[in-house]
Parts: structure tokens; sequence; C-alpha cells
């Protein structure tokens, strides 16, 4: 069931309802998206979270302004299954609940029955579909699990119609992924030295950061000789890759920042690059470059997130044949020949990313399934209307 345009006349406040939010973990790049939703719900907003994820790189923010009332993560079987503690009294009060759409977090399950013994709504919010997608044998856990929820909320409109058509009775929307308020998608998206290539993101195996350093290793002569490869993340594998780096044909010309996060530094560094780099699966990453005007070019073949779908080959993303340096190189030295082109495109490629993939975008969804799930509920949770 696809949520109408018109269902959400208002988007606030909502007096005297209580809204809590429930997430694994909420690291540096989800703090704009919190702030905003905070925004968007006021005093009766509470976002409950532990200090780590499943995955150990991914850790808590620690900005100050965002409030969090911590949970407790027992991480069990080897890190695979979830149970979220010290915050029971919450979840089963609230008038609204939104927990991850992840069958692995073991207290979603608890929270979702004992919610529907009190007759309460709740909401699941995440990826429709396990990783190998909607034919894999674990979507059938899944499937149980949105079955429970009185809305399930994806992370892209592809993903949406998937499930819509696979659960015709549910209250299914999109809420495709953001990182930034608009007024940060819109600034500078050209200047700088608009000529390097830039990597973003965790330093990790599956991300496959060594093959973009032999991809610029072969073809470096090839490119500007001012063009530098630059990596901005940290990692397991960060001690390899610069040792890596050293070895290399051109190790002055391939750089290692560390984490940033703080969305003016980010800015600069793509302002000096004339696009972004994505030689495993593509993620947020692929939407934080383009909000800031950046084309990226992307691995073909691989598992990557819904964030894929904003990838329009040839206005904004390169596509190039994955596992292989040399189809890498050859795209890093076609984007650098095509230079200007490029740079003509990054004032349009900020302003669609703007349009589709800001913070105030996905928070109007999230806030337009609350609206219409409290709807649905009794009198007593109902949004009350000045």
């Amino acid at each position: 069931m696809a949520l109408r345009e018109d269902t959400r006349k208002d988007p606030g406040p909502w007096d005297r309802v209580t809204v809590t939010l429930v997430q694994t973990t909420v690291p540096e790049y989800r703090v704009e998206l919190m702030n905003g939703l905070a925004a968007r719900f006021g005093i009766g907003f509470t976002l409950v979270a532990g200090a780590e994820y499943f995955d150990r790189t991914v850790r808590a923010a620690s900005t100050p302004e965002l409030r969090v009332q911590p949970a407790t993560n027992r991480f069990l079987a080897g890190r695979r299954l979830l149970w979220q503690s010290g915050v029971w009294r919450r979840l089963i009060q609230s008038d609204i609940v939104i927990c991850e759409l992840n069958p692995r977090v073991l207290s979603t399950w608890a929270v979702l029955i004992a919610r529907r013994l009190v007759r309460r709504p709740t909401v699941l919010w995440g990826h429709a579909w396990p990783r190998r997608g909607p034919s894999s044998r674990s979507d059938l856990l899944r499937h149980v699990l949105r079955s429970l929820a009185s809305a399930v909320v994806v992370y892209s409109e592809t993903q949406a119609r998937e499930l819509r058509a696979h659960m015709p009775r549910h209250l299914v929307v999109a809420a495709p992924n953001a990182l930034y308020f608009q007024a940060n998608l819109s600034q500078n998206v050209v200047g700088g030295a608009m000529r390097d290539f830039l990597f973003v993101g965790r330093l990790i195996e599956s991300k496959k950061p060594s093959l973009l350093i032999d991809a610029f290793s072969l073809v470096a002569h090839e490119l500007p000789p001012k063009t530098r490869l630059v990596f901005v993340g940290d990692g397991p594998l960060r001690q390899g890759l610069a040792a890596a780096a050293g070895r290399s044909a051109v190790p002055e010309r391939i750089a290692f920042t560390g984490e940033i996060t703080a969305p003016a530094e980010l800015r600069a560094l793509y302002a000096d690059s004339l696009a972004s780099v994505i030689p495993g699966y593509a993620g947020l990453s692929l939407i934080q470059s383009l909000g800031f005007g950046v084309p990226a070019l992307i691995a073909r073949d691989e598992p990557h997130s819904p964030e894929i779908e904003a990838a329009a080959p040839g206005e904004n993303a390169v596509f190039f044949q994955s596992d292989s340096s040399q189809a890498l190189g050859a795209a890093l030295v076609e984007t650098a020949a095509d230079r200007s082109t490029w740079i003509r495109r990054r004032e349009a490629i900020a302003r669609r990313c703007a349009r589709d993939y800001s913070v105030e975008a996905m928070v109007d969804r999230v806030a337009a399934v609350v609206d219409a799930v409290l709807a649905r509920a009794p009198a007593r949770t109902r949004r009350v209307e000045r």
C-alpha cells in the first residue's frame, strides 16, 4: 500500500504524542538526520541507541548536541545477533516506536510482539531485502518481521515498489537515504582545483581500496601531473594501503587524510576533486559525492546498497568492470580527459541530489508515515491538531 502524497497535511506539532526511534548505534554520518527528526517531532521525540554496530568499525558519534538515551548492546553468537536492553519501559509505553528492519536484532522481535499485545503501532525502517535480494532464503524470516509492523520504511523507491507488490496490504514508503540538509548541499559545488580522485569511506576489504591504488599506479603517467588520489577514512587496511602507496610509482601523489566528517572540511576536499571512486559496493558515499556535485566512478557488479538508485550513467556516474584495475584505470583517464564536461555538470548533479536526497526530504517521508500510522491508531495516540 503506497502512502498518498496528501496524507500529511501539516508536519507538526505532534502534541502529546511520543515518538521513539531505536538504532543499533548512531555514527557521525547519521547526526544531521537525527537532528532533523528531533526538530520535526519536537519534545516528544526520543532517540535510543547503543555504542557500536555489529561491525566494530561503526561507532557512535561523539557529537555533544545529539541527545541519545543510551541502550546496552549485548552482542551474541559471535556478534551475529543483538539484544538491546535498558530502555524497555519507554519502548512499550511510547505512542509510536520506529525500529530497525533487521531480523538479527532480537529485541526488535520482542518489541513488535509486546506492542501488538497492547495495540500500539510500531514502524520498521531499513533495507527491504537481505543483501542477496528478495529470493534469498533468509527473506522468509525478514518477511515475518515485516508482517508484524504497522508500516515499513525502506531506502529506495525501487525497494518500495518491490515490497508493495510482495505485501500489498501493508503501508510501505521510501525515504531515500540522506546525509545533509539542503543548505549544506548547495554551497561551493564549483571551485577548487577539481582535479583529484577521491575515495571516502571505511578502509575495509568489501570497499576494495587496494584496487584503486593499483589502478591509479597503472595510469598515473597518463593523468595530469598534479592529479592526486586521496583516501578519506580509516579502518584496518590503512597501514597496508599506506605501505602499498609507498611502493607505487607515484607515492607522492597518493594521500591519506584519516576520518573526516565535518561537512565544511569534506566540501573542501570534494571541491578539489574531479570525481569520487567507488571500487567496491556503493552506499552513502555515493549520495555524499553527488550532494557536493561530484560524479562517481562505480564498480558495476557489486552488492550495492539501495543508494545505487541515485546513479545515472553519463549524467552523474561512470560504471566500470568490477575487480579490474585496468578497467578502473581507463575510467580514471577517460574522466580526466572529459574534465570540462564533468565540471559543467556539477551544479545539476548537486541540485538533483538536494531535491531527492536531502535530510529534509527524508524527514518529510518519515513524518508522513508516522502521521499515517497514528491516524489509524486508537484515539489516545493520535496527533492533536492545533
